[in-house]
């Protein structure tokens, strides 16, 4: 008990109501920096027939803007009907998983459904009698959007009150066609009535991406590319921790902490959890966070990351010769907020300050820096980066470049130090 006499138990409260780096959050309270979509979306679905898309980078709280505004606009009676897509998903599943929110679960899932049988040789000639089981309930998979639509108006005779469905990470549907069929959908679903809306979410840079140029269906969507957190946004889901544990948060580590995560807040919710669960385990009585501290939150950070983030970095930079050369490389992208750099520009003003930052080993020269970077755009490199023609060079997910910041900041390399005004 080292943070204002807190017992572990009220400490864990805390944290848990203010810091889910694996949970979404569903409340406008905790959606920080997120109020002026949020109003768009409700201004949007207000307006009659109109329907909203969000996109944008992965990890920027696309679902968590989306079900904290379909929580908010859905009638009491029921919760909003939340779906997510898959590699194998299609148009007719996903409205089939719509239509099951208002079959009871145990019917749909319980062991049984088969008819009884009979074998040829059964009642005195030798066979044998199956008995069938409980027969479950589900709702048949439509082909048409005809059919979809007679699902969706089930689903709207069975519940009361103001529905929002939710389709979430629908890029993940593999097959064009079938997205385009959503988009043949979404230009009928003002023929379902007001009180039915639907948000869509996807990871892209445009909506043209996700389910194609439907002239119809882009009349309908309110499309909101939903940006990465400013650095203000990001201070205060540190500072509203800290103020409720009655510690304070110095400016250089909440400068440090949205510096790293450079605008995605999970790594903010990743490397609060680890610190300050740190400034608990001291021995010590803490009123402030201190270095080793924030330093504990990076390294928490780091073993706790997505398994599929630390995978990309290791296999883009892990080799049998040559590793700390890519590493430094993949640094050296992330040393900025810029989506694009020029690889003059990144060599000049980031790799040569953080190979003299690096001491004992001497930088490449030009032409081998700039075939390390080429190199990152290879499968064996895991594609992590992206080239746009003459030198210029991007992550592939953005989410990534911050994964990059802790493993430098780890390794006493600080990236983006001049890329944000002190708080």
């Amino acid at each position: 008990m080292t943070i204002a006499n807190l017992s572990e138990e009220s400490f864990k409260e805390i944290l848990s109501a203010n810091l889910t780096p694996s949970a979404t959050i569903k409340t406008p309270e905790r959606l920080y920096g997120r109020a002026k979509s949020l109003t768009q979306i409700e201004r949007a679905l207000a307006s009659p027939g109109r329907q909203v898309f969000v996109y944008g980078d992965r990890g920027v709280g696309k679902t968590s803007l989306a079900l904290t505004a379909a929580h908010l606009l859905t009638a009491a009676e029921h919760p909003p009907i939340y779906v997510v897509c898959d590699r194998d998903s299609t148009f007719g599943s996903v409205m089939q998983a719509i239509g099951n929110f208002v079959v009871n679960v145990e019917d749909r899932l319980e062991l049984g459904g088969k008819p009884p049988s009979v074998s040829a040789t059964f009642a005195g000639f030798g066979g044998g009698f199956q008995p069938g089981g409980k027969k479950t309930a589900t709702i048949p998979t439509p082909t048409s959007i005809n059919e979809a639509m007679d699902v969706i108006r089930y689903v709207r005779e069975k519940l009361r009150g103001r529905l929002v469905i939710v389709v979430d990470e629908i890029e993940r549907m593999e097959s064009k066609r079938e997205r385009e069929t959503f988009a043949e959908f979404i230009k009928n679903i003002p023929e379902l009535g007001d009180s039915t809306s639907f948000i869509f979410c996807g990871i892209g840079s445009t909506v043209d991406e996700l389910i194609g140029n439907h002239p119809s269906a882009g009349r309908i969507i309110e499309a909101i590319q939903l940006e990465r957190l400013r650095h203000n946004f990001l201070w205060e889901i540190i500072q509203g921790v800290a103020d409720k544990l009655a510690v304070s948060v110095g400016n250089e580590a909440l400068v440090r902490i949205s510096q790293i995560s450079d605008g995605f807040p999970h790594y903010v919710h990743l490397i609060g959890e680890s610190m300050f669960w740190s400034a608990f385990d001291d021995p010590e009585n803490v009123s402030s966070i201190r270095a080793r501290h924030f330093k504990s939150g990076v390294e928490g950070a780091l073993s706790r990351a997505e398994p599929v983030l630390r995978f990309q970095y290791q296999k883009a930079t892990m080799k049998t010769r040559n590793t700390e050369d890519y590493e430094e490389a993949l640094w050296s992208m992330a040393d900025t907020t810029s989506d694009m750099r020029q690889v003059t520009e990144i060599y000049d003003s980031s790799y040569k300050r953080i190979m003299a930052k690096r001491g004992q080993r001497m930088p490449l020269p030009r032409d081998k820096f700039n075939h390390r970077l080429l190199a990152l755009r290879g499968e064996s490199h895991g594609r992590v980066l992206v080239g746009y023609g003459a030198g210029w060079f991007g992550y592939r997910e953005n989410i990534l470049k911050g994964y990059v910041r802790l493993r430098a900041e780890s390794c006493g390399v600080q990236l983006g130090r001049d890329h944000v005004v002190p708080a």
